[in-house]
């Protein structure tokens, strides 16, 4: 016969949550005792079984309702036993937070962004792998251009469903025609992010660099639709005053192009000496080539549009005086901690 009473007195003194899972898995768990009691059941009648099934179930009952009871007390006290252990003294000094900042192409690509938004465009990033259609032909580019092979473009082994390699984009531009498919025209975005090539490192260059792309699609775009624009966001992107010069460039994509280079003022911070930098590519621009529009699906005819393609490394470089942009990607804390 089931002793509860005496169960209960065992259960009384235990005084630790091991103890307790003892207990549970002598009385209560798989193999427990109350079930060994039920599988004699078997033997008895009819009216035995009635009689003692509820003998048990009610002991099962006062057991389980014991068990939690006496769980959540010895919780308590294993909790309060270690916060007595754990004491902290509020008095001590503790320890300093490091103030953070973000890195200064964040800051410059955020700017960028916040400009961009106040003109009605929207951002966009995209993926940094593309189709060979996608980086080439589609801004065209066509594929026996020098600038697909091996040299420039950094080539994966996977392929996409045409069985071609697929690249880490070599410039945003990647993305245009994929944009004005998603969206259609009238069309405004910018496409700040990540773009590859093998390049030769060196103050001005880096295989990893972030490029700003953006693009204005419409009815009636002009020219002076574009110096506007670009005024304003050099406004914004360098914060300083900067001496510009404007050259015609050829760019595949874009009909008639432009280069812009710009320098600006540095200043030594042992001397505090000012002097001009150098003159530094800042952004290539253009009006969209007709063909670009048309291998999208957009009639040249009735809409036009233009596009503009920055590095932010350098325009982070010019904002901050800073002469070489490997800085941004080198790791040294020093550098990332000098501006806060």
């Amino acid at each position: 016969m089931l002793e509860t009473d005496k169960i209960l007195e065992e259960l009384a003194l235990i005084k630790d949550l091991k103890g307790l899972e003892n207990f549970f898995d002598k009385y209560l768990g798989k193999k427990w005792l109350l079930n060994e009691e039920f599988k004699k059941m078997t033997t008895l009648s009819i009216e035995e079984k009635k009689e003692y099934g509820k003998v048990l179930s009610d002991a099962k009952t006062i057991m389980t309702d014991a068990y939690e009871i006496k769980e959540q007390w010895l919780s308590i006290d294993s909790i309060n036993e270690k916060l007595r252990e754990d004491i902290v003294d509020i008095s001590l000094e503790g320890k300093k937070i490091e103030q953070w900042s973000f890195n200064l192409i964040t800051r410059v690509r955020r700017d960028l962004e916040e400009a961009a938004r106040t003109m009605w465009f929207m951002v966009e990033s995209g993926n940094e792998v593309a189709t060979k259609f996608q980086n080439f032909e589609s801004v065209n580019i066509p594929l026996t251009h020098p600038a697909t092979e091996m040299h420039d473009t950094i080539y994966l082994n996977e392929k996409d469903n045409s069985g071609e390699f697929l690249v880490l984009r070599t410039h945003t531009s990647a993305l245009q025609n994929y944009m004005i498919k998603k969206y259609w025209v009238p069309l405004k975005v910018i496409i700040p992010w990540r773009c590859y090539r093998f390049d030769e490192m060196d103050a001005n260059h880096d295989t990893m660099f972030f490029q700003f792309e953006g693009m204005y699609i419409d009815k009636w775009v002009s020219i002076a639709n574009f110096k506007d624009v670009m005024e304003k966001f050099l406004s914004v992107m360098l914060k300083r005053k900067v001496e510009i010069r404007m050259r015609p460039g050829f760019f595949p994509f874009v009909e008639p192009g432009f280069e812009i280079d710009a320098r600006y003022e540095l200043v030594d911070r042992k001397t505090w000496e000012k002097s001009l930098s150098k003159w530094i590519e800042l952004l290539w621009a253009g009006m969209v080539h007709p063909n670009v529009l048309k291998i999208a699906g957009v009639d040249p005819e009735e809409y036009s549009g233009f596009a503009f393609w920055p590095w932010i490394n350098r325009l982070a470089a010019m904002r901050y005086g800073i002469k070489d942009i490997r800085y941004f990607t080198n790791g040294d804390l020093r550098f990332a901690k000098s501006f806060k």
